[in-house]
């Protein structure tokens, strides 16, 4: 290894444990200084210790069921992917997106595709879908959200700003989007400006400058179109059931701590989930939300309840059967794969943002 080699590979060590460090430093902020200005975290704990047996069992079956909804929205993606393997790799993703942003839980997806036999070609389109997917659908949220309340006839006040904000801000994002889908010359030109932009922000804290964004925004443009085409329907029908089971964990975890249907009815319990997981698409911390989909939970809950302590009670006991009942499993499984098939590791960071594609074993059907 060479002298500037090896300094580079010094580098971005280094912007990764500064990226690491500032995102530790932004959670520990909402949860040890914000969130108690608001909450009393020792009425929470008491709410949450005060479950039943049955309930943390219905809430543990919820969390366990969803780990194979998961892998079916892969295999949505990638007919002939199995069940297992798809567990193993939401399991392994799980865990990094707790603490890594986007793009570390695709990379992960992309090398458990590529040991189930998939080429390249194929496990990149499986892993940009495994995003899109749920992306669009979370996206979405907020329109079922107001629609459900003007139908159910409680779209108070309080819900309907609630849910405006996040379709002003959906509005935003959709003239991105149509911007993208234009043209490919529309896409280009949008990449390579935000590229200029974060390589300005990037150059303040002495960073590489990013480069090719408008080419590789281009490839995702195309691949998002072939992909939308070609699996829509059955990944539409696997991200719905997913969300479905998610939100039944949130609806168990606010009737479980003791806020009744007079305080907070289903259907105001949809619009904070819908808008909680909104904002952890458009303001991501971490690859899985943790701290923004909290912090937005407990202040809707909480404002559309009366009850912050209960709200937050609620909110702390939807993350741990949601996100951390089963890093364990993670922390096997992902340990397990790196040193199985930590080979298909190392390019997996290279392929999720190259526009180079080869051939392999299975073919997986690709659209493109």
């Amino acid at each position: 290894m060479t002298t500037t080699e090896d300094a580079r590979r010094k580098k971005s060590v280094l912007q990764r444990l500064v990226g690491l460090a500032v995102k530790v430093a932004v959670l520990v902020f909402i949860f040890g200084i914000l969130l108690p200005l608001f909450i009393d975290y020792r009425a929470v704990f008491d709410a949450i210790a005060g479950l039943s047996w049955w309930q943390l069992l219905l809430l543990l079956t919820l969390s366990l069921l969803r780990v194979p909804t998961e892998a079916l929205v892969y295999r949505a993606l990638l007919p002939g992917l199995h069940v297992r393997v798809g567990s193993e790799a939401y399991l392994s993703q799980n865990f990094i997106g707790l603490f890594m942003p986007p793009p570390a839980p695709s990379v992960m997806q992309y090398a458990y595709f590529r040991s189930d036999g998939f080429d390249q070609r194929s496990s990149l389109t499986g892993a940009i879908g495994t995003f899109i997917f749920p992306t669009g659908a979370r996206m979405a949220l907020p329109l079922a959200a107001f629609l459900l309340l003007l139908v159910a006839g409680e779209a108070t006040t309080k819900a309907v700003i609630m849910v405006l904000a996040s379709l002003a801000v959906l509005a935003v994002v959709s003239v991105v989007v149509w911007f993208v889908a234009r043209s490919e010359r529309s896409a280009r030109l949008l990449g390579d400006l935000a590229g200029r932009v974060i390589s300005w922000g990037l150059a303040k804290f002495n960073r590489d400058p990013v480069t090719g964004l408008g080419e590789t925004l281009v490839e995702y443009r195309n691949n998002t179109f072939a992909l939308v085409r070609w699996r829509w329907r059955p990944g539409t029908v696997a991200v719905a059931t997913n969300l479905f089971i998610s939100y039944v964990m949130l609806l168990a975890s606010v009737r479980f701590v003791g806020l009744s249907n007079d305080e907070i009815s289903w259907v105001l319990i949809f619009g904070v989930f819908a808008v909680s997981f909104f904002a952890g698409v458009v303001f991501p911390i971490t690859g899985s939300g943790l701290g923004t989909v909290d912090a937005v939970m407990i202040s809707t809950l909480s404002t559309l309840s009366g009850n912050g302590d209960l709200s937050a009670a609620a909110a702390f006991l939807w993350r741990v059967f949601y996100s951390f009942i089963t890093v364990p499993f993670g922390v096997f499984t992902s340990g397990r794969f790196r040193r199985t098939h930590g080979h298909y590791l190392k390019d997996a960071t290279s392929a999720i943002g190259s526009t180079k594609r080869t051939s392999g074993q299975k073919s997986g059907s690709s659209p493109a």
